[in-house]
């Protein structure tokens, strides 16, 4: 009788005890997810980025393939981007001379042409599945370059 009575009074601490560890439960979960998530989102993000780095790998070496080859030369490449990634080519300032590769919109790496020096006359966003031409044209004393989808 008293094994039986020593078995209930742990039951019942068991029973009392239970809303705290299901709250501590929760507050451990409540904090970790945030966490995870921004960890996934990271790792997402890097994936992205390494294959936009081939892909813009692939569109410099058409450009200096293009400006080695003389004014008025040209190079095609195929450009395949994930969902939620772009490549900006050009734009005013310095940045016509560099491609920004963007993923949800937020610039996560930059690769300037510099081996040769390559100015990019007209600015060209690039998402999904296209096939550029990349025309080397004079832009006086710098190599310059049209970038077009075809």
């Amino acid at each position: 009788m008293q094994d039986h009575r020593h078995r209930l009074n742990r039951d019942r601490k068991g029973v009392m005890d239970l809303p705290i560890k299901l709250m501590v439960i929760m507050i451990v979960i409540t904090v970790s997810v945030p966490l995870l998530t921004d960890a996934l989102d990271d790792n997402q993000e890097r994936l992205a980025d390494a294959e936009m780095q081939q892909e813009a790998s692939k569109i410099m070496n058409a450009a200096v393939l293009a400006h080695y080859s003389g004014n008025g030369s040209a190079r095609t490449v195929e450009v395949k981007l994930p969902a939620g990634c772009e490549i900006s080519i050009g734009g005013e300032g310095s940045d016509a001379y560099s491609m920004r590769s963007m993923y949800n919109g937020k610039v996560v790496s930059t690769d300037y042409f510099e081996r040769p020096v390559i100015k990019v006359e007209n600015n060209i966003v690039v998402a999904g599945h296209v096939t550029l031409m990349l025309r080397n044209i004079d832009c006086g004393n710098v190599s310059g370059m049209e970038v077009t989808v075809i």
